[in-house]
């Protein structure tokens, strides 16, 4: 079991489950079928980072053929538009670790790679009824989330990204102007949330718990700039976020 973790890195993605479990619960009630949507949020997972892993450590075995194989075959049991939200996964996530196009060595690229690819898992869990406007202000909320997650990996990683020559976006830009870019797409998720009040579709009580975690992380990269337990706290943070944002959801 503990192989199983290792080699598929469970410990690393297992909490962007909740972006599928998010987008489940705001279209529908509960019902078993949560655990269908967590299979296949795990399978697609499990092949982008055992992938990643199989090219960026030229690894022999190829763990990523059975996450893969897996996905595909439960694939059928969803509706179109889950299904090509699961391709459309799929694709970024193929091409993102795999030569010659690997994207994770372009800027720009790389890292929208990332804001777009977990935005997609939410949209796959959203799917289950009808595709409206509230999930696209949602998914834009956690594609600005994932941003500021993707910008901070970088610069943490900036010096080990030089020496596999991985081009990344904090490599094109400089630190400086990476935090400028965290503060634009923290403030951003916090604007789309006050949208969504006004819009009637959440209580007051969702944008204020998004002001202080933006806040918290605006005034914390204001001190002491980016740095490596920034990645963890940002984390753990935003579990916690997401756990208030489920029982705000799931409030009768």
């Amino acid at each position: 079991m503990l192989n199983i973790i290792k080699i598929y890195r469970i410990g690393d993605w297992l909490h962007y489950i909740g972006f599928i479990m998010l987008g489940f619960f705001l279209n529908t009630s509960f019902s078993i079928d949560i655990l269908k949507y967590v299979f296949l949020g795990s399978t697609l997972l499990a092949y982008a980072f055992s992938l990643n892993d199989f090219f960026d450590k030229h690894e022999e075995k190829k763990f990523f053929l059975l996450p893969l194989i897996l996905s595909l075959l439960i694939l059928p049991l969803f509706n179109s538009l889950q299904m090509t939200f699961s391709f459309l996964f799929l694709f970024i996530v193929t091409f993102y670790s795999m030569p010659p196009l690997r994207f994770k060595t372009k800027p720009f690229i790389s890292s929208f790679c990332n804001g777009i690819g977990f935005m997609l898992l939410f949209f796959i869990g959203y799917s289950v009824q009808n595709f409206t406007f509230k999930g696209i202000l949602f998914g834009l909320l956690f594609f600005s989330f994932n941003m500021v997650a993707q910008f901070i990996h970088e610069v943490v990683d900036l010096e080990e990204d030089k020496k596999e020559k991985i081009f990344t976006t904090t490599l094109f830009f400089g630190e400086e102007t990476i935090k400028k870019y965290c503060y634009i797409f923290l403030w951003f998720s916090f604007i789309v949330t006050i949208y969504l009040f006004y819009l009637e579709i959440v209580s007051p009580f969702f944008p204020l718990i998004t002001f202080f975690f933006v806040t918290f992380f605006t005034i914390e990269i204001l001190r002491k700039g980016i740095y490596r337990e920034l990645r963890k706290k940002y984390k753990i943070f935003g579990i916690i976020v997401g756990l208030i944002y489920f029982s705000i959801i799931l409030k009768p």
